[in-house]
């Protein structure tokens, strides 16, 4: 696999890629977000993020198109190649589920036991697969500080509980439904 930048990436206007390869940060645990957030803003108009992961970042394609960017994926021997990067007729999307409608009932979901970044997919599948008015009601092994800012950009919100050791309720609405409860 070489660094060029593939041809509907360049025809996209991009003339230039920074490369960000996340998968020793997931290996030792940590959630590389904040990293690949604080490297796109800082990514010129006509240059692209060149992503390496070693799986497809779906919840992630929703959130950088809030910001005005699109994705191209390839996928060489189980590695992700992902690009994003402006199109000059792209605008930027407005949050998913900003939209006041009826609440959905609550759905359980639990990530318990699952290693990063699983916990963060499964919740913003699920919150893609409900729809708008979705709710989640997550059991979760630690608190998911990490979480929050995804599901803000998202249009959602948390609230979360410490039921035990290693158990934590996570109630996710969207946001507008946690400003009516104060």
């Amino acid at each position: 696999m070489t660094n060029a930048i593939p041809a509907p990436v360049k025809n996209a206007g991009v003339t230039a890629a920074r490369e960000l390869d996340v998968r020793p940060v997931l290996a030792k645990g940590g959630d590389p977000f904040r990293l690949i957030m604080e490297t796109s803003k800082a990514l010129a108009d006509d240059e692209a993020l060149h992503l390496i992961v070693g799986f497809e970042p779906r919840p992630l394609y929703a959130v950088m198109a809030t910001m005005g960017r699109m994705h191209h994926v390839e996928e060489h021997d189980g590695m992700f190649h992902v690009w994003f990067f402006r199109d000059a007729g792209a605008v930027a999307e407005a949050p998913v589920a900003a939209k006041r409608v009826p609440l959905k009932p609550p759905v359980d979901l639990d990530v318990r036991g699952l290693e990063p970044p699983q916990p963060m997919v499964k919740v913003m599948e699920a919150l893609t697969e409900i729809g708008d008015g979705a709710q989640l009601m997550v059991r979760h092994h630690r608190e998911p500080v990490l979480l929050y800012e995804k599901l803000r950009l998202r249009g959602y919100d948390a609230r979360s509980t410490k039921k035990a050791e290693g158990d934590w309720l996570v109630h996710i609405a969207p946001v507008w439904f946690f400003e009516e409860q104060t």
